[in-house]
Order: C-alpha cells, then sequence, then structure tokens
C-alpha cells in the first residue's frame, strides 16, 4: 500500500511517500480502508523529534476515516464494512492507505456525516468534550476564555461551551482567524498584553470563570491574570513552550486552580457516549465543524508546513485517493 515513510526526523521534508505492507489487525483491532487522514499538530512535534521522538521508519498519524476491511480476533464481524471514524495513538499509522485500530476506539459512524467531517472530529471533538463536560462544568451565565480559538480544538470548544450557556471570548493571531471565532459565536480577542484588561473590559469589569490553554509559556501568565476570583486555568497543549511551574503564592489571591487535561487519561471505551453525543450535535447541525484544506497524501509534506506555519483555519486533512 501507498504510504508515507519517514527515515529521518526533521523538516516536512522528510515526510516522504512510499510503500509498504499492509497491516494486519490483533487481538482486539480492526484494518480500516482510509478515506481521509486527520493532521494534528502533534504529528508534527513527533517529526521533529520535540515530542514522544517515533522508532524509525516510521509512518505519522493517529486519526482517519474509512470503511472497516477486516477485524482481528476478539472483534465482531458485523464490524466489516461498517463506515468508521477513529483517534487512537497506538493505530499502525493513518498517513496510508490503511491502518489497523483498537476496535473500542471506533467511532461507528451515523448517515449525514461525510468521511471528511468524521475524520476532523475525533481528536478535536473528544477534546473538546473532555474540556467542556469532564475537567470543567461550567453553566449558564459563566465565562470563558479559548486561547487559539480557530484552532481544531478551539473552535469545537466554543460551541460545546455556548451550548452550555458559557460566554466564550476568544484568542487568534490574525483578522481571518478572529472572523471565524466571531462566526461561531464567540467575542474574538488578539494576543498581546493587554489581553487581560481586554477580557476584563469585555465581560463587564470581571475576569473569566475559567481559561483553557493550549499555547502554554507564551500565555500563560495572561491566562492567569484574566481570571477571575475562584477562576481555573486548563492547559491542554503547549504549541507556544511548556508552561513555567506555577508556586502556589500566585494562586492565593484570587482562589485559583491550575489542572491539565489529556485524552487519554481514560481508556477509550469510556468515550463511547461522547463518541455518540459529538455526531448527534453534528447532524442536528448543533455542531459545526471547520475544515481548512484536503491535501493529497503525497502532498503531507505541504500539509505540515502550512500547519506549522499557523495558516490554518479548522481542520487539514490527506487523501489516500486524492492525486493518484
Amino acid at each position: 500500500m501507498r504510504a508515507i515513510i519517514v527515515q529521518s526526523l526533521g523538516d516536512p521534508e522528510v515526510l516522504a511517500l512510499g510503500s509498504k505492507d499492509a497491516p494486519v489487525p490483533g487481538s482486539g483491532e480492526v484494518l480500516v480502508r482510509l478515506r481521509a487522514i486527520g493532521v494534528n499538530f502533534s504529528d508534527a512535534e513527533r517529526r521533529r523529534g520535540s515530542y514522544d521522538p517515533p522508532p524509525l521508519p516510521w509512518t505519522p498519524g493517529n486519526e482517519g476515516a474509512g470503511v472497516v476491511e477486516a477485524v482481528g480476533p476478539g472483534v465482531e464481524r458485523e464490524w466489516v464494512g461498517r463506515r468508521v471514524a477513529f483517534w487512537a495513538p497506538r493505530t499502525s499509522g493513518t498517513y496510508a492507505e490503511m491502518a489497523t485500530v483498537p476496535a473500542a476506539a471506533l467511532f461507528d459512524l451515523v448517515d449525514g456525516i461525510d468521511f471528511s467531517v468524521a475524520a476532523a472530529l475525533p481528536a478535536q471533538g473528544l477534546t473538546a468534550y473532555g474540556l467542556s463536560h469532564r475537567s470543567t462544568a461550567l453553566t449558564d451565565g459563566q465565562s470563558a476564555l479559548v486561547h487559539a480559538a480557530a484552532g481544531g480544538v478551539g473552535a469545537l470548544l466554543i460551541q460545546l461551551l455556548r451550548d452550555r450557556g458559557v460566554r466564550v471570548f476568544g484568542t487568534a493571531s490574525s483578522p481571518a482567524k478572529r472572523e471565524l471565532v466571531q462566526e461561531l459565536g464567540a467575542a474574538p480577542l488578539p494576543y498581546g498584553p493587554d489581553l487581560p484588561a481586554l477580557v476584563r473590559a469585555a465581560n463587564g469589569g470581571d475576569g473569566v470563570d475559567a481559561v483553557f490553554d493550549s499555547v502554554g509559556r507564551a500565555t500563560q501568565a495572561d491566562s492567569l491574570a484574566a481570571l477571575a476570583a475562584y477562576g481555573h486555568l486548563v492547559f491542554f497543549g503547549e504549541a507556544g513552550g511548556s508552561p513555567l511551574p506555577i508556586h502556589p503564592d500566585e494562586l492565593y489571591a484570587g482562589s485559583l486552580k491550575v489542572s491539565s487535561f489529556w485524552l487519554l487519561t481514560d481508556p477509550p471505551e469510556r468515550w463511547a457516549e461522547a463518541r455518540r453525543d459529538l455526531q448527534r450535535r453534528v447532524v442536528e447541525g448543533r455542531l459545526r465543524v471547520t475544515l481548512d484544506h484536503t491535501f493529497p497524501l503525497a502532498e503531507a509534506a505541504e500539509a505540515h508546513r502550512r500547519l506549522e506555519q499557523r495558516r490554518t483555519r479548522g481542520k487539514l486533512l490527506l487523501s489516500p485517493s486524492a492525486g493518484r
């Protein structure tokens, strides 16, 4: 099968198209013929070797959508032929025509969701769901600041929070991205030293009840300064560098809370209801999945360049069939 094969870590150019044997599903796994492949920032971090460096040779990717072709031991044969999507870190690599996936991680796709939307939903959708429903429990009338609000997680998180009645503010780095933030129902704000003051001015003089921060060190001080009393800062990424240690003395005055969220804390079967709920919201029109661009598999390097240059509005995808 055709696949991206990385022989050495480095710049996007190491993402070279090649061929390899199709994987064989093991116990509890299925084999999926991919129709759309999700591109995530963690793929680029691993490609550079800055996060969880992979053994080489390596095929990137852990998110996609397609059709189940075969099942391994312990998996019901009824899965064969089903349309599915997934995010699963222990896949055989999704920058390819086929990948093996744990059956427990599968979205059983409902009618009305195409493969492109399906491939954009698992990683960012489940992360946004966990942030809005598990790591916090904001209610009607409360407020939140979402960093990188035009990105894959941010765009979905805005909508899930607003569905709970939360007033949302979202940072974004360009006018085009801030336009998307506004379209999704949040008040757009630029990054910069005046951000905490801008948040308070837009929120009736008060700080926000929660800040969701995937940037890390670059926004850490502003995130803390934007919180109201008893506010909660949740880190779920570090695109702008690892957060600095926080001493409790920095938190006492406002009785603030700081935590983190990682999708892998829970095993995949515990996200079964979230997978169903996210699909219901999409079909009902309550959750908009924003797609940026779909590249042929052979152009994976260009997809990574676009991602790392922050030139995206929504989700980047790869297509195994385009450009053949």
